[in-house]
Parts: structure tokens; sequence; C-alpha cells
């Protein structure tokens, strides 16, 4: 896989390390912090064979190293067979200034201080702050951390897992397509929702790593499916912005002879605050050959004057206003009012979360061309959508 130059920048490399052997010494310049992952470490008063901290899995150590690079006043030693998870400086750095520059060198300024009060030796003070320190950090993003490294090795693996869920038109209650949706199964903490890893996966070029994987198990599932199934993918502003995005996915779909209109582009309304940019990014899509859809319309910064400058295909209603569009009369005027909207601008609609069959009845008399949500099924997996293949499709 092709990583993009940030992307390597910000990977975490695993370092290995035998009982007996140092990790660093006293005197030396700090370049890194470690994350045990596995084994347990001592923390020696310089080169002393005095231990004054023993650390175990999950503490961190050498954290000075990424905030004020000084030479390091303890050394480190593997207790037993250790294994590391490195953090250089950039992956601090990058964040802080992304978050705000004055918390960078306000972080700097604080850790000098504190070394300028503590005692060089083995009393203790040292670990102290050493334990102090890597509870803050840990407060503050060190499962973050942890876990963007996880979902690089997961996403390597194929461990993220794509399902699709069903989108049925409910003039025949027939499946005409799905949605691609990304699940990680991780070992420790079960299934991770894709709120949670895809917002992770956006904030580097991991997003076109985890893209690149559902587009191609999509593609692969489209070529075994009737040429009228389509399947709806979501897609961020990363990968919009890459050149090669767009030409890529025409590669992938002529090789296996896959018309562009079966894969329907998403993109969410916090996409459509530069108007001209989501403009450019539609024409863009259009002119490939791809139709687009406005995801999760109604909750975020788009209102009914940017719907009608932006050209999309297709409108997905939210399920905040599907779920309550039988008890709440608001809701259901603003669901008619977007029908009547998206119908007078050749839109197709989809109702996003129907989990009744009086919502469907009503969406249904309202004029919503497609639903999606439980009450059509969950999300599948590819084998069990071609096992089920004569029950779903009419071919």
């Amino acid at each position: 896989m092709l990583w993009g130059e940030r992307g390597l920048q910000m990977a975490f490399h695993l370092s290995f390390y035998k009982p007996g052997q140092f990790i660093f010494h006293g005197g030396e310049r700090s370049d890194r912090a470690y994350i045990i992952e596995k084994g347990a470490v001592e923390i020696l008063a310089e080169d002393k064979d005095e231990v004054i901290h023993t650390l175990t899995a999950g503490e961190l150590f050498g954290e000075m190293g990424v905030l004020d690079q000084s030479v390091r006043s303890t050394a480190a030693k593997a207790k037993t067979q250790v294994t590391l998870l490195e953090i250089k400086p950039g992956q601090i750095t990058d964040r802080l200034t992304e978050t705000d520059p004055i918390i960078q060198a306000l972080i700097g300024v604080l850790l000098k201080r504190l070394r300028a009060l503590l005692p060089r030796n083995g009393d203790g003070a040292q670990a102290d702050l050493l334990s102090h320190v890597a509870s803050i950090i840990e407060q503050s993003g060190l499962s973050k951390f942890r876990l963007e490294s996880e979902l690089r090795t997961a996403i390597n693996s194929e461990k993220v897992q794509t399902v699709f869920q069903p989108i049925v038109d409910m003039a025949t209650n027939r499946v005409s397509g799905f949605e691609a949706l990304s699940r990680w199964l991780h070992p420790k903490l079960g299934v991770i929702s894709p709120f949670e890893f895809i917002t992770l996966a956006e904030e580097t070029d991991m997003i076109i790593e985890v893209g690149s994987l559902v587009f191609n198990r999509a593609i692969d599932l489209l070529s075994q499916l009737p040429d009228s199934v389509f399947i709806n993918i979501n897609v961020s502003a990363r990968q919009l912005n890459s050149s090669q995005f767009l030409p890529t996915l025409l590669q992938r779909l002529k090789a296996k002879n896959i018309n562009a209109e079966r894969l329907k582009l998403e993109i969410t309304e916090t996409m459509m605050v530069d108007i001209k940019q989501a403009a450019q990014w539609i024409e863009r899509c259009h002119q490939a050959g791809f139709r687009v859809c406005a995801d999760d319309f109604g909750t975020g910064y788009s209102g009914l004057q940017q719907l009608l400058e932006l050209p999309f295909d297709v409108l997905k209603i939210d399920q905040v206003f599907i779920q309550s569009v039988l008890t709440k009369q608001v809701n259901k005027t603003l669901v008619e009012a977007m029908v009547s909207l998206a119908k007078q601008l050749g839109m197709r609609l989809v109702a996003e979360g129907v989990e009744q069959k009086s919502q469907h009845e009503l969406l249904s008399q309202l004029g919503v061309d497609f639903g999606q949500g439980y009450y059509y099924g969950k999300a599948m997996s590819i084998s069990d959508i071609l096992a089920q293949r004569g029950q779903l499709f009419d071919d």
C-alpha cells in the first residue's frame, strides 16, 4: 500500500529489547518517548544500578524527549523481554500546533521550570515527575496514540471489516442497493464505532487506506450483482482533494466492467460549509460519471439555500427526522418540505433510520423513493448477500 508522506511521518514503530538491555542512558539527548506494550522497564538514577522506578505494560516513559528534547537525566533498562511503542517528537508537536501553537510553547516552559526544581538524584523525585507527566499525557491523548497505532495494524492486516446495509425501493419493497459501512473489531475493545475510528483515520492519511479497502470490496460485490444494483460509499475531503482518487476508482470499475453510476458517493453536511469547494467536488464527480448523495441532510451546516446551490443527485434525510416523523408534526412537515424541494430539483430521496412499518408506509405516501434502516434489514457481509441473492434481487 502507498501511504501519503504525512502518513509515513506519523507512523508508529515497535522496538524490542532483551532483559538487561539499555533502552537509553543518562546524558543522552532525548529523541523519543516510549509506551510499554509488553514486559517491564526499570528507570535508573543515570547509569547507576539504583532502580528508582519500575514500569509495566501500558505505562509511558521518556516523555521529556518529545516535549523539550533535553538531555536525559535517568537511564532506562529492560527488566524482562520488552516490546515498546515509540513516539517521536513530530507526533506530539503536530497535534499540539494543530490545536494551538501557544500550547506547545507553554508546555515546554513549564517542563523546563519543573526540571530546574528537581534534584538530579535517585531519591524518587524524577520518577514522580515521570509518573505525573505520564498521567497527564495519558488522560489527554495517550489512548488515542495507541488506538492510532492499532488502527494502522488493523488496516494493513485487513482487520477493518466492510458490511453493507440494504437500501430498499419503497414502491416495490425490493433491495435496490446498499450502503457500505466500516467496522473495526478490536481484539480487546470489541467493536469500535465507525464514528470513532473513521474520525481518527480522517485526521491522517489513514482514511485513504480505509477508503481503498472499502471501495475494493464494494466493487468486488458489484461485479457479482445485477447491473441495476448500486452501492453508496461515504467519502472524505482528503479523498476528494486527492488528484488520484477519482481516476483510480474509474480504473478499478473499468477493470470489472462496472458503470460508474452504480457507485454513489456520499458527502456529509460538514463538507458543505465551503459551498464553492463542495460544488467543485460534485462537478468533478459528475464529470467522472459518479452520482453524488447529500448525507445526513438537515442536521448540520447546510440549509435549503445551500441545497439549491449544490447539484446533488440524491438527498438522504437524516434519521433524526425519520424516527419522530409519526410523533412530531414539525418533523413530518420538514420531511414533506424536503420531499417537495428534492422532487423539484430532480433529486431522489432516501430516508435513513426506518425502523417501523408505520414509518415506511408514511414515508412512501409522502413520496420518498428509498428507505434504509433496521426495518428492512441489518448490515450484511458480502458472503451473506451472495448467499441470499435469489431472495434479494429479481435477476
